[in-house]
């Protein structure tokens, strides 16, 4: 072939010489298949699928050998023979995005004739996000073997693929608010070099690698126990919480209206982490932060994974987690984390998302640096700094121009059965109290515009803790009163 295409060369079973050595060459190029296979397992090839973002699901009990050599022909013409005399079923998806619609393999079964429910995903391991930073090690760090990628106005397909084949790169998913295309390439490959050959392309608009957050750590693992919870009233608007998920064993199931797992859509949602729930908790205004105050009123949920079992995300995922929230009908979005890496993919869909009628909030971070950290520190978004329950600067909370306001950041939570209560501190948590602020006043106020409810906030606000670098004031009890209580008193000058 003139140009290189994404290749997967394994070499299987080579710490036995009592076995043989199996060689596999896989390729998937939209509908067409390039296969060479001597004896290989049936679950080595289907994994090559999975690799690709395709769902698949076997029957484990099929254990036949594949042993072909297909050079790029249709799915549907190599699969018969390929996989005789197993059934399969495959299901197609488009990706939407600037380039238009371009069909995609979402997802494959395969099992015995007429035995299509035995067929089980092929594997059971969770989702993990594996990291580098890059050949020299001094990289923030970023997803291996993936680019982001966005295109100029006007970029047809045909060239952007003949793009994507010199360089070895195949379209995996796209994102279609931010029209950010997710590109993946063989095992290994110095995604840093093909970066820098790429930046000067003409259909390019920008690349940048897929840069990793990682969740704040706790201080305490214990799930939150509440109150039974009530259904929220009919048209309730809904805050979203975009995190580590959420842990049914909770009993905030009557508040979610929308739930969904970015880093793994084919699972039901969990929190194997925990932050996402606790954060669920106080964003809905169950339990209230120590020196919050409480509004009495639980608040519809829209919750979404974003994060891995380790407290890993991509910024790929972010972009999803945000397109599904504002799907979901969700005005406030709660973002309980950070990263000192700016990026300018994650910077568009905040804006995008402000743009759409979005209220972004995100905590600040708890080392106090002074250093921006995103995407707090993105204009569109509002940056939140933590204070003790007296209302004094908490000590590790970050600091900085780019802090639009601070909040409690200690909090008690009941623990569940058979654990302690815990306590939390973090600007996870005070970014959570005004998120549910925000989308309690959105609540009260439903005909009000983003940029209203943020200045009611503004101006409900109480003093800032000394010193400087903590936003124009505090969410404490009597600024909350204030916001959420008609006519209430002014803050005191």
């Amino acid at each position: 072939m003139a140009h290189k295409t994404l290749k997967i060369l394994l070499l299987l079973g080579i710490f036995c010489l009592s076995q043989p050595v199996f060689a596999l060459f896989f390729h998937l190029d939209g509908e067409h298949l390039w296969l060479e296979a001597e004896n290989v397992p049936i679950r080595d090839v289907l994994e090559q699928f999975s690799r690709l973002g395709v769902e698949v699901r076997m029957d484990p009990r099929i254990q036949k050998p594949i042993s072909a050599r297909i050079k790029g022909k249709e799915l549907d013409k190599a699969l018969p023979t390929l996989l005789d005399p197993c059934d399969y079923l495959l299901t197609w998806k488009m990706l939407r995005g600037p380039l238009g619609r371009i069909p995609k393999l979402h997802s494959i079964q395969v099992f015995m004739p007429g035995q299509s429910s035995a067929a089980r995903p092929i594997s059971e391991k969770p989702v993990i996000f594996q990291v580098t930073r890059g050949v020299s090690g001094q990289s923030p760090e970023f997803v291996p073997d993936e680019l982001l990628i966005g295109v100029r106005p006007g970029t047809s397909y045909g060239p952007f693929k003949a793009l994507m084949d010199a360089i070895g790169g195949v379209m995996v998913e796209a994102d279609p608010t931010t029209g950010v295309y997710l590109i993946r390439f063989a095992p290994g490959t110095n995604v840093e070099a093909i970066l820098e050959q790429i930046a000067r392309n003409s259909m390019i608009a920008h690349a940048e690698l897929n840069y990793v957050t990682r969740l704040p750590t706790s201080q305490s693992s214990s799930l939150p126990v509440i109150p039974p919870v009530q259904p929220p009233a009919d048209g309730a608007i809904p805050v979203a919480v975009l995190d580590s998920g959420l842990d049914p064993r909770a009993g905030l199931s009557p508040l979610v209206t929308g739930a969904w797992d970015a880093v793994n859509p084919s699972r039901p949602l969990g929190d194997s982490q925990g932050h996402g729930t606790q954060m669920a908790v106080l964003a809905a205004g169950l339990l209230a932060a120590d020196g919050a105050g409480a509004t009495g009123n639980a608040l519809p949920l829209v919750c979404v994974r974003a994060f891995d079992d380790e407290g890993k995300t991509s910024n790929f995922a972010i972009l999803q987690a945000l397109t599904y929230a504002r799907q979901a009908g969700a005005k406030v979005v709660n973002m309980s984390w950070g990263s000192s890496t700016d990026s300018q993919f994650l910077r568009a869909a905040m804006q995008m998302a402000a743009n759409q009628g979005m209220l972004l909030v995100a905590a600040a971070g708890n080392e106090p640096t002074g250093r921006p950290v995103y995407p707090a520190a993105y204009p569109e978004v509002i940056a939140i700094g933590g204070t003790t329950a007296a209302g004094r600067a908490w000590e590790q909370s970050n600091h900085g121009d780019f802090i639009s306001l601070s909040a409690p950041a200690f909090a008690t939570l009941p623990a569940n059965s058979g654990s302690r209560s815990g306590g939390y501190v973090g600007t996870s948590i005070a970014s959570a109290v005004v998120a549910h602020a925000l989308a309690q006043y959105l609540n009260q106020h439903p005909h009000a515009t983003p940029a209203e409810a943020r200045e009611a906030l503004l101006k409900a606000l109480s003093a800032p803790p000394a010193p400087s670098g903590y936003g124009a004031g505090t969410l404490d009890a009597p600024a909350l009163h204030r916001l959420l209580t008609p006519n209430a008193s002014p803050p005191a000058p």
